[in-house]
């Protein structure tokens, strides 16, 4: 790794550390360990940032978030008044060693992604722009970069804290894309670790809790699930999945596909973290990881502090939605099944956790349309006999799909395996933990969150759903191998399905990283300055322009650009993406599910198209004086897309104010 790039770490490092210390004492106050102190500090240093912003009473500047950073001190330090901190060396080693420790995961994650950094594909430009135009804001809620005119109609809380870190730090976010990636794997690893210590420190064996701790951490984090099994037949090609009994032969390594772990079942999705982390996405779902751990901390510990959890909660919900409700979920039935009989206590504890939630997410909500209509079928009473493979067809309407038991079981089952030996432990909450995941596992097989989606309609709630599963009975298993590992019987059959979810980030690493063989660095641009170096340009003068602008001291303008739109996962709405700025509308499926009809969308991009190949000048001008353009793009994709494209009629409606190459961008006079 070149200095250049251990400088940013270091850099980047050093911004985790005071939040993390910032947010120290009120961790201790939580009666969590040192390695939960940056999750607690992102998530609370975030909220006083996005709350002085959202009711537009302090703006979103680095002196907010360092004034946001010192009144979490000054609370935590006097919410630990009169309480013991650790004394002496034992104290100060521990959290050298922890730091340390994260610190070591967050370089080894970073080393790994240099050798595929590219800021593309996938969720990616979404997550960045995302990201960028909260960047650009003084207050909240951002603008939408793909539907201009409207704010983001996404859960994008998680999006606020990598804004909040970059502009702490003072790195551009096309490195701390990378290292936020980066962070996200080591407070994964370094958070699980501490659970899976914590849960096994009073096991007979020997040095139980650091075993254990290690292994909960790569089960969260690496593992993947038994569909691995596939590496070792003759493989099969794209969705053309076959029971792996009628595939046995030559085996080739080689035609085993990773991705294929995560889209097994038909029509669903069904990721895992150590999926995540390699294909990079910062998507809501990564975002939260942090989050989640913290409150699965808090849940397992004899007494949780209910405003913090609720707040928690409320987090959750505004960083990855569903997760609030599972949380909130979780707590309730631990709650109830604690303290039942105790009415007045019980009702107390649950009313300041969900009034909190409440209070912490109303200010989200109030700017949030959600784009799930109500809770769905899956299938009818009618067809609950029915077993077949697939889709099961009604009227000429797909109305059931379930999962075939050998196929959910490739997926769940060393996990369901571990959870089945602790049934009568003492550690009821585990237990709690076990059967909850179940349900969230089995409630996909009759009901789904209805979105626009109609032949995937149960992929997203499988997806949301089986994310949190798989983290909840990850931690389960570690403390299941840790506590029975001298149970022959138990070793016997775990070893096969344990080095089957094993090895899947062998196969991952290897394909989306080129077997770690070309190092290229942590900035996420370098695809875009080859293969558009035109466009590239042009996106760093809209970027300095804006730079100008913030340092200058006005209130700047928020301009409306105009680019080519295209399909999601392309490579089209790149200089929204990257530079932030609103343009009229961006990747037509993503808005669709956001906006909740395709019927705000296609007129957009009616009009985007009218304005490259009108030929009538007064018909442009209006659409242009319609969503207060600033700026028209002319670049690479723009000439590929449009075959009429009419540029001459762009220099009566203002002024070339950049060309560099095919890449001309137009400034528009709207008087």
């Amino acid at each position: 790794m070149p200095w250049s790039d251990v400088l940013l770490v270091f850099q980047w490092w050093g911004t985790l550390f005071l939040v993390g210390a910032a947010a120290t004492p009120l961790t201790r106050k939580l009666g969590l360990s040192y390695l939960f102190s940056k999750a607690v500090g992102m998530a609370v240093v975030t909220f006083l940032v996005f709350l002085g912003a959202i009711l537009h009473v302090v703006p979103f500047t680095q002196n907010t978030v360092w004034v946001s950073m010192v009144l979490v001190f000054v609370l935590g330090a006097l919410m630990n008044r009169g309480t013991k901190r650790p004394k002496g060396l034992k104290g100060t080693r521990g959290i050298v060693l922890e730091e340390i420790f994260f610190f070591a995961a967050l370089l080894f994650w970073t080393w790994v992604k240099a050798h595929e950094p590219s800021i593309r594909g996938l969720e990616k430009f979404m997550d960045f722009g995302f990201t960028q135009s909260i960047l650009n804001s003084k207050f909240f809620p951002a603008p939408d970069m793909w539907y201009a005119g409207s704010s983001i109609n996404y859960y994008y809380f998680g999006h606020t804290v990598m804004a909040v870190l970059t502009k702490l730090s003072g790195i551009d976010l096309t490195y701390t894309f990378n290292l936020m990636l980066a962070t996200i794997f080591a407070l994964c690893l370094t958070m699980s670790f501490a659970i899976g210590r914590e849960l096994t420190k009073n096991l007979p064996a020997g040095k139980a809790g650091v075993w254990g701790g290690l292994l909960t951490a790569f089960l969260v984090t690496l593992a993947g699930n038994m569909q691995t099994l596939y590496a070792f037949t003759i493989g099969y090609d794209g969705e053309n999945v076959k029971p792996f009994w009628q595939l046995l032969g030559k085996m080739d390594f080689n035609r085993y596909w990773y991705a294929n772990a995560t889209r097994f079942i038909p029509y669903t999705i069904h990721e895992f973290p150590s999926y995540s982390f390699v294909v990079s996405d910062l998507h809501g779902h990564v975002l939260s990881i942090p989050f989640v751990l913290l409150a699965i901390a808090l849940l397992l510990q004899k007494k949780v502090s209910p405003i913090f959890y609720g707040f928690l909660c409320g987090v959750l919900l505004m960083t990855n939605a569903l997760d609030g409700p599972i949380y909130m979920g979780l707590f309730l039935i631990i709650t109830l099944w604690g303290s039942w009989g105790h009415w007045g206590d019980l009702g107390k504890k649950i009313g300041v956790v969900v009034g909190t939630m409440a209070i912490t997410s109303l200010p989200f909500l109030l700017h949030f349309t959600s784009f799930v209509s109500g809770i769905a079928v899956n299938c009818p009473p009618t067809f609950l006999a029915n077993t077949k493979l697939g889709p099961i067809m009604f009227e000429g309407v797909e109305k059931c799909q379930h999962s075939p038991l050998w196929m959910w079981w490739l997926l769940w089952g060393f996990f369901v395996y571990c959870g089945l030996w602790i049934l009568k432990d003492k550690n009821k909450i585990l237990v709690v933990f076990f059967f909850f995941s179940l349900t969230l596992l089995i409630f996909p097989e009759f009901f789904y969150f209805k979105d626009i989606y109609p032949q995937h309609f149960r992929s997203n709630t499988m997806f949301k759903l089986g994310y949190q599963a798989f983290i909840m009975l990850s931690i389960v298993s570690g403390y299941a191998i840790v506590k029975l590992f001298r149970n022959k019987l138990f070793l016997l059959l775990l070893i096969p399905q344990l080095f089957l979810i094993s090895i899947y980030p062998i196969f991952s690493v290897r394909s989306y990283f080129n077997s770690l063989k070309n190092y290229e660095s942590i900035f996420g641009m370098n695809w875009l300055v080859r293969q558009y170096p035109d466009d590239w340009a042009g996106i760093n003068w809209l970027n300095s322009q804006n730079v100008q602008c913030q340092m200058s001291n006005v209130k700047c303008p928020m301009h409306v650009i105009v680019e080519a739109d295209g399909d999601s996962y392309t490579d089209y709405d790149r200089f929204s993406a990257f530079t932030g700025l609103p343009t009229i509308v961006g990747w037509p499926v993503h808005e669709w599910l956001w906006r909740g009809s395709y019927d705000v969308v296609a007129p957009r991009r009616e009009e985007v198209r009218r304005i490259y190949e009108s030929q009538d000048l007064e018909e442009t001008k209006a659409i242009l004086k319609k969503y207060s353009v600033t700026y028209v793009i002319i670049g690479a994709l723009e000439r590929e897309k449009f075959k009429q494209l009419q540029e001459e009629k762009f220099t009566q409606l203002g002024t070339p104010v950049f060309t560099q190459g095919k890449t001309v961008i137009f400034e528009i006079k709207n008087k």
